[in-house]
């Protein structure tokens, strides 16, 4: 994501340069990026996004401090989502989850789904299709290979990968693969004209 600071209201925010409304920026920024990852699918992302500009647009207000009101992600939760993100190898397994995070498995299950509204497995494999979605974009190749990206990733079922991957990003595999393929094409087409020039 990439702000311009310098138009609209947010550049009044920035204007104001005081400790307290820098702070307020930070904290609806983090509050925005904590929510992220446990979005149920692309529409609720759009309309989490949409909410978070809508607040940068609104003019700067002491009454902004409290812009926030969610609690932070419960310690236990934390654990786990770091545990997700940050092992990729690692296979679903809700006892060793629960056992990591120092609850039951029915406390995990419940904790999660009332903090995050997903399931510990559905923040799982939306952490997997997370992972695939960052290669099929970072891929120096010219055309990347969703299946094996897929399968990497474990999903044997390619119907339903592509299905739960439209479900969260809004847009097929594929359709991922055709952007960033028109997007190359046009970088390499700018830098021709420059050199040329």
């Amino acid at each position: 994501m990439i702000l311009r600071p310098d138009v609209g209201a947010l550049g009044d925010w920035i204007a104001q340069s005081s400790d307290q409304c820098l702070s307020v920026l930070e904290a609806i920024v983090d509050c925005y990026l904590e929510r992220l990852p446990f979005v149920r699918g692309d529409e609720q992302a759009r309309q989490l996004t949409n909410r978070f500009f809508d607040t940068l647009a609104t003019p700067w207000t002491p009454r902004k401090a409290a812009v926030c009101s969610e609690r932070n992600l419960d310690r236990r939760l934390q654990r786990v989502v770091e545990k997700i993100m940050q092992d990729p190898a690692w296979e679903f397994d809700l006892k060793e989850l629960a056992s990591y995070a120092g609850v039951s498995e029915r406390n995990l299950y419940y904790l999660m789904k009332r903090e995050t509204g997903i399931t510990p497995y559905r923040f799982y494999q939306r952490a997997r299709l997370t992972r695939v979605r960052e290669r099929l974009v970072d891929c120096q190749c010219e055309v990347p290979h969703i299946s094996w990206y897929a399968a990497d990733e474990g999903f044997s079922h390619l119907g339903r990968f592509a299905a739960m991957y439209r479900e969260h990003f809004g847009e097929l595999p594929s359709e991922t693969v055709q952007w960033r393929r028109n997007l190359l094409r046009r970088s390499v087409a700018s830098a021709e004209e420059l050199v040329e020039t």
